[in-house]
């Protein structure tokens, strides 16, 4: 799947890859928000960390890279969804600028359960 995920974009979708060592540490990627021509400037944010790798700013240089890249290509907006309760990735995209929109109530499902998803956004 991530073979597929990773060989399946497009030009204007840039896709990161963080590496020290030939071990990859994190990964990037801009995908499209919504099929519909209104939402063409809105970039989905999908960003991992090696849980070895958190904190050390890898993510932070990755998220930095992913936002010029963006800018290059013509988006005008970034929008992510994250676990309420993952803090540590929230300071991180606080720290890039990012906001909080929302929490959609049971947006999502974590070890087989309805879970909670927080809305950020960032205007590039």
């Amino acid at each position: 799947m991530r073979a597929r995920f990773f060989g399946d974009r497009r030009a204007r979708y840039a896709t990161l890859v963080a590496e020290r060592e030939g071990v990859a540490l994190g990964w990037a990627a801009l995908n499209p928000y919504s099929a519909r021509a209104a939402y063409d400037r809105v970039g989905d944010l999908s960003i991992y960390v090696l849980r070895s790798a958190r904190g050390t700013g890898v993510g932070s240089r990755l998220l930095a890279a992913l936002e010029e890249s963006a800018r290059r290509n013509g988006f005008h907006k970034i929008v992510l969804f994250t676990f309420p309760f993952n803090a540590l990735a929230q300071g991180l995209y606080a720290t890039r600028g990012f906001r909080e929109v929302g929490v959609f109530r049971e947006q999502g499902t974590l070890d087989d359960r309805p879970a909670d998803v927080m809305a950020m956004e960032k205007l590039l």
